[in-house]
């Protein structure tokens, strides 16, 4: 091996012969050998990058701008075979002398970004240094000189080594296929762990509530399966994705921990093509913390509202000394009450991963986790009497308790165990295999009401539940993921094929209470009585396997997207329903969705896109001659327009969509108790948002929603009410938040960070539009502290301080019937000491 420096250019016919050798490889290992890895299951649709988990590239050192942001798509690659990735990509030539790279693996970069900090990136950890000028980039070794080449300057630096620490993301990269934000023809929000962390997130609901055209209904004293409105759509657990597989398919025995995520992304409209069976309004991409790539300590105590006592720790570093294996530990420990009396809020989240570095081009991530939690099984379901509507007796209390101390209660513990392979084929194409497997157990002592009306403006009836139920969850997910050209278009593509087994059992004991409560003047307990004969006694099995396709096509500023999932489901259910006789059904659906989009990217950071996209959904329920119903189906167009400056921080989205919602079922109107597949919805509106760094200690976030949410088509029952026409419940026409951050730097407040935050939502209706519920404007409000300001023996340590609706502010959102209501969150003030190492 000599001195002489090395030009690298593409691939000559040889490199090229060697690449389709082994991709040739690759799709037959894909066809044949993943079921070794899998047992005799097949993979669900993997996460947003090629590398989920992985904190976003970002300049580091003294970084001077030296060409146009670019779209890099290189994965975890040796040094040498990154660099040729990277000149191949960005156009640049690279010279450096061979010897001086070392034989170590870079990380992998996904997104448009700018070719210096890109580089800066790769040569992390290094004593290398480059100097890029007149499309040429010269690579040396680093020295205490500026000049480590005759005549040239260190424009590039790798960063020192020290805690590793998530920079800011605005949306540099999303989907499946990892492609920037700029790209994907659907609209689509980004919430990054620093900002949960600037907003002291405390559950899912709080994550989503800064996200233009999301709606999530806040439920005090815990609540069950998430409940969230996307684009006027309700979106249940099925919607919820986790390192891009399904979250799961027992929404009550789900819970999603945000201390426990580095990422949260909203994909807006109809996913099916690319996730599966979910509805229309999208998917809630979360991706779970993932070992770092230098040392990362952090303990937390937390007190507040309500007797709350919370410890957490984040921990994670190397193993070995070459940082081939890693580790992270996320934990947490919580004991709470809640505005509600009687209603604990108590938790306990372990979630250990070990990442391994198996060969130069291989990396596995082991994840693990157990969320427990135990709440109160009251439905907490208010009369609209004494809430939005007068009640002749007064107001009714925040905290009123309705259920029955002793028999209600809410406990739920599950596992989870899978893991994240990848393996670089070559340069261009990754092969990605993702698993998890997960069991829960639930007892779930119910408080039900069978509606929202008071007996004599006063007494509220209800009844109990006895639902235990465990089920058993297995996805798995392969996919191939490369680029290729042809002529002058360049392709990123994507093929998978998913598959999930699950299997619940479930049994339902109902009971009756024989006094109501005086809800001014309540008096729990009384008579009570279980029913002997179970209302339930069911397990059911679902099967589900989809095949997908995508290619992202690049035509100069031209951005094609082309997209297709095919998609089998078999479902079957076993067991006996009250004291008739045993039921055993099984059903199947198919279903092809499909997604098309076109952007066009400007040169000065402008892309205007358009785009059609549908979803589907199965629908367990049958007609008067127990004929099974064909899956909801969901259609989508929207079109938008992005800006992203040229040399400032920040992405602004304006988008325009229209989807509607078939195949609903209805009331069959000459079969009372039965219903019919002529339900319909159709959803139109504008959202607004802008992710932005005001300056470099400032940043914006805005959003706003208009969203006209209707129902198009519906029947009733012989005296019930046609909704057709009605406006769907719970959705509001506005919507607007805003959260400013200001990190003071200088000065008498050097080391104080600041935040103030307004939500707005517009008036909503329950679902036969008879109850009005009213608009309101809550304001959020974060201080933090650097104690290391103060005394170099407080270097680490902060305090922070945190308010939700500081202003307490009564507020409500329709309930699970026409008469009934759910309290908002009431104040709740935290403070937070911190360590960090």
């Amino acid at each position: 091996m000599t001195d002489r420096p090395a030009t690298f250019r593409p691939a000559t016919r040889g490199h090229r012969a060697g690449r389709t050798a082994r991709a040739r490889l690759a799709v037959g290992w894909l066809a044949l050998g993943w079921p070794l890895l899998a047992w005799p299951l097949l993979a669900w649709p993997s996460s947003a990058l090629p590398f989920p988990g992985d904190p976003a590239p970002a300049p580091s050192g003294p970084v001077q701008p030296a060409a146009q942001a670019v779209l890099l798509e290189i994965p975890a690659l040796p040094l040498r075979e990154a660099l040729t990735s990277f000149g191949r990509q960005t156009g640049l030539q690279i010279l450096y002398s061979p010897d001086l790279v070392p034989d170590r693996r870079s990380r992998a970069l996904s997104g448009r970004m700018d070719p210096a900090a890109a580089l800066s990136d790769l040569l992390s950890g290094t004593d290398l240094a480059f100097e890029m000028r007149d499309g040429m980039v010269t690579i040396g070794r680093l020295r205490e000189s500026p000049g480590f080449l005759p005549g040239l300057t260190v424009e590039g630096r790798p960063p020192p080594a020290g805690p590793a620490a998530v920079p800011p993301d605005r949306g540099r990269g999303t989907g499946r296929s990892g492609r920037p934000a700029e790209d994907p023809p659907q609209g689509l929000s980004t919430v990054t762990r620093e900002e949960l962390d600037q907003r002291d997130v405390q559950d899912i609901n709080g994550a989503l509530a800064y996200s233009a055209g999301v709606r999530p209904i806040d439920y005090p004293g815990g609540q069950g399966a998430i409940d969230v409105f996307i684009r006027g759509f309700r979106q249940s657990s099925e919607s919820v994705m986790i390192d891009g597989l399904r979250s799961g398919y027992n929404p009550y025995g789900l819970e999603y921990e945000p201390f426990g995520v580095e990422r949260v992304e909203v994909l807006k409209g109809p996913s099916s093509a690319v996730y599966g069976a979910m509805p229309p309004g999208g998917a809630i991409a979360l991706t779970s913390k993932r070992p770092t790539d230098g040392p990362l300590h952090r303990l937390q105590l937390q007190g507040g509202s309500h007797d709350r006592r919370q410890v957490t720790a984040d921990l994670s570093d190397r193993i070995d000394a070459d940082g081939s294996l890693r580790y992270r530990l996320t934990a947490l420990s919580r004991r709470s009450g809640t505005q509600i009396d009687r209603t604990p809020d108590d938790r306990l989240y372990i979630a250990p991963a070990l990442s391994w570095a198996a060969g130069e081009r291989t990396e596995i991530t082991l994840l693990a986790s157990l969320l427990d939690f135990r709440k109160m099984g009251a439905e907490q379901s208010f009369p609209a009497s004494g809430t939005v509507l007068d009640n002749p007796h007064g107001r009714l209390e925040s905290s009123l308790f309705l259920g029955y101390p002793g028999l209600s209660s809410y406990r739920s513990r599950s596992l989870s165990a899978g893991y994240d392979l990848r393996h670089a084929l070559t340069a261009d194409w990754t092969l990605r295999q993702t698993l998890r497997y997960s069991h829960s157990r639930v007892g779930y002592l119910s408080n039900w009401a069978p509606s929202g009306l008071l007996e004599a403006d006063r007494r509220y009836r209800f009844g109990l539940q006895d639902r235990p139920k465990t089920s058993a969850t297995l996805l798995v997910d392969t996919a191939l993921q490369g680029a290729a050209t042809t002529g002058p278009l360049h392709h990123s593509l994507l093929a998978g094929i998913g598959h999930g087994r699950h299997r619940a059992h479930e049994t339902r004991r109902n009971g009756t209470v024989a006094n109501a409560i005086d809800v001014f003047d309540p008096v729990y307990g009384g008579p009570y009585a279980w029913d002997a004969t179970p209302a339930r006694d069911l397990t059911d099995r679902i099967r589900q396997t989809g095949l997908y396709a995508q290619d992202e096509i690049a035509f100069g500023g031209w951005r094609l997207t082309l997209g297709g999932r095919l998609d089998w489901s078999r479902t079957g259910t076993a067991g006996r329903l009250s004291d008739g006789p045993p039921v055993e059904t099984t059903r199947f659906d198919r279903a092809f969705t499909k997604r098309i989009g076109l952007t066009y990217r400007f040169d000065g950071g402008l892309s205007p896109y358009a785009g059609h996209s549908t979803s589907f959904q199965p629908n367990g329920d049958s007609d008067v001659q127990g004929r099974p119903f064909l899956p909801s189906r969901g259609t989508q167009m929207e079109a938008g327009l992005r800006y992203r400056p040229e040399g400032f921080d920040g992405l602004f989205t304006l988008s325009l969509f229209r989807a509607v919602q078939r195949n609903l079922t209805a009331a069959d109107p000459d079969n009372p108790g039965h219903s019919v597949q002529t339900g319909q919805i159709r959803s139109r509106g504008v959202e607004l948002e802008a992710r932005t760094a005001l300056s470099d200690t400032a940043d914006l976030t805005a959003a706003y929603g208009y969203a006209e949410a209707r129902v198009t088509r519906d029947t009733a029952y012989p005296g019930g009410t046609d909704k057709t026409g009605k406006r769907v419940a719970s959705v509001p026409r506005h919507a607007a938040a805003v959260w400013l951050r200001q990190h003071f730097r200088e000065g008498p407040a050097d080391g104080l960070t600041a935040g103030i935050g307004m939500r707005y939502v517009g008036a909503t209706y329950n679902a036969a539009n008879s109850v009005r519920v009213p608009s309101y404007m809550l304001v959020d409000v974060s201080l933090g502290y650097d104690l290391g300001r103060l005394s170099p023996q407080l270097d680490g340590v902060g305090l922070s301080l945190s308010a939700t609706n500081l202003f307490d502010r009564r507020y409500f959102s329709p309930g699970f019937y026409e008469n009934s209501v759910f309290f908002g969150n009431r104040r709740a003030v935290l403070a937070t000491l911190s360590y960090g190492w």
